[in-house]
């Protein structure tokens, strides 16, 4: 699992909380632009999701390796389900769940990230 890619995908998902933040402190709703960068890092978070995969496939075995499945089976699902919730629920602070939800990915992947550095 590359480091990098976890580095980038943190990165852009708390660039993403952030942006949540303000959009909850502006009283404003999740717009087109909030949509569009919740798209990259749900890219980016694929990406991770397929690198593991890779590595997986390419012989790598983590100490804990289903829990490491489970992080990347279930790291996909964590911002569409919360952009669902936003959307839906039209009270001022929904965009909050997008915080949350980009801070669960940011742990989802440093911790598959560091479960992948102790192989066996």
């Amino acid at each position: 699992m590359s480091g990098l890619l976890v580095a980038v995908l943190s990165l852009l998902a708390l660039v993403m909380a952030g942006w949540a933040v303000v959009v909850v402190a502006r009283d404003r709703r999740v717009g087109r632009a909030t949509l569009a960068g919740l798209g990259v890092v749900e890219l980016a978070v694929l990406a991770v999701t397929v690198d593991g995969f890779a590595a997986l496939a390419g012989g790598t075995r983590p100490v804990e390796t289903a829990t490491s499945v489970a992080y990347l089976v279930v790291a996909p699902f964590v911002l569409p389900a919360a952009t669902l919730w936003a959307l839906t629920d039209r009270s001022r602070p929904s965009p909050l769940v997008l915080v949350v939800a980009c801070l669960a990915v940011v742990v989802i992947a440093y911790r598959a990230f560091l479960l992948f550095a102790v192989t066996q």
